[in-house]
């Protein structure tokens, strides 16, 4: 077994959103806040992490929601930054249309045992949750090489969304998009996983098998661990 430091990615799903009853919601729309769930991540936290927030407003709100409830200064993070590529899946016209008229568009497309769209159904002008999943992952191949680069241990704590956490296991164990979709994602869980750089091996070493990424906990609530 490899005994090479490794680097935690801690990813968290925002908190719930404000939403119309029977609409989809949309695109950008404010974080509701919940005290109890915040205050357990914020307990959570490690000390001198490296924060990566998607830009929209419900994960920054999530993540100021969670700074508010840290026990000591040595959490605050050591850097925080705003990074476009774990953005949620653009939903084009869809986000915030009502969800009788979202359904009759989708009735002649394919269909998904676990979510309300195929891996491969492009919204009109939106993303196709397939093409977040490239995005996501070519993030994911550049933060291995900074990382390997750099040595760089710091705990990485990444404020985001469901359908990235998604993109995010499909990479990390190269499952297909559609199957990631059947993962499920709650408000203010914490997704965790563990990356451990590849090292150069000699002509008579064997490359070990299992990969860079060792999952150490999926949809893991606030108040546990």
């Amino acid at each position: 077994m490899n005994q090479l430091p490794v680097t935690r990615f801690i990813w968290i799903r925002h908190a719930p959103v404000e939403k119309k009853h029977g609409f989809v919601p949309d695109h950008d729309p404010n974080a509701r806040y919940q005290v109890e769930a915040a205050r357990r991540l914020g307990a959570s936290m490690p000390e001198k992490a490296r924060w990566v927030i998607s830009p929209l407003k419900r994960t920054r709100q999530t993540a100021e929601q969670v700074k508010q409830h840290l026990l000591t200064s040595e959490q605050l993070p050591e850097v925080e930054q705003v990074e476009p590529r774990i953005i949620e899946q653009d939903l084009g016209t869809w986000a915030g249309a009502k969800l009788a008229d979202v359904w009759e568009e989708l009735a002649p497309l394919p269909k998904h045992n676990f979510s309300f769209q195929h891996a491969e159904t492009e919204p009109p002008g939106g993303e196709r949750f397939i093409d977040q999943c490239v995005r996501v992952s070519t993030y994911l191949t550049d933060e291995e090489a900074r990382i390997t680069h750099q040595n760089d241990t710091r705990t990485q704590v990444m404020f985001a969304h469901a359908h990235t956490i998604r993109a995010v296991v499909a990479h990390c164990f190269g499952l297909a998009p559609d199957i990631a979709l059947s993962i499920k994602v709650d408000n203010y869980s914490r997704t965790i996983f563990d990356f451990l750089p590849s090292h150069s091996a000699s002509k008579d070493e064997l490359v070990p098998a299992g990969g860079n990424w060792q999952l150490i906990g999926l949809n893991m609530p606030a108040n546990e661990g």
